[in-house]
């Protein structure tokens, strides 16, 4: 945690806690190595058991995802009353779905992909790290009106 009164404690999040974040959302995002380039995918997912699952078409994503190198995925939130944020990374091996097709509709009767096309490629990312934190959110006062950082980029 920051001992900085100026800044918001950060509270580390057990993965118990991450995946119960995890397996309460539906969107976030695919981080892989296309190429010599990083690439960042909005995906719908759902969790089963301790891995992510999405559905993936042929194109960018799938095919740095059919190489096997390690992926990072991103999810987070706001509390209800928008005064505290959470974020879970989950780090992992991508491949194809090796579990039950029932656990799909079981773990998410509704998560369809938002974007129209065939998704026929089910990809589950095996975890090999899942870290988390949860802050509170700072009043608008605290940040607002933003800095001049443009000096320190000389």
């Amino acid at each position: 945690m920051s001992s900085s009164p100026s800044e918001s404690q950060t509270e580390v999040l057990a993965p118990e806690e991450c995946w119960k974040y995890l397996q309460a959302s539906y969107i976030g995002r695919l981080a892989v190595i296309s190429g010599a380039s990083p690439e960042i995918f909005p995906v719908n997912f759902m969790t089963v058991g301790r891995t992510l699952v999405f559905r993936s078409a042929p194109g960018t994503k799938l095919r740095a995802l059919l190489t096997g190198a390690a992926v990072a995925f991103e999810a987070d939130g706001m509390n209800a009353y928008s005064t505290e944020v959470w974020s879970v990374v989950v780090k992992g091996k991508p491949g194809s779905f090796d579990g039950d097709p029932a656990a799909l509709h079981e773990a998410g009767p509704d998560r369809e992909p938002w974007q129209p096309g065939l998704k026929e490629h089910v990809v589950q990312i095996d975890p090999t790290e899942v870290s988390g934190r949860r802050f509170a959110v700072s009043p608008r006062s605290r940040w607002w009106p933003p800095q001049d950082l443009s000096a320190d980029w000389t």
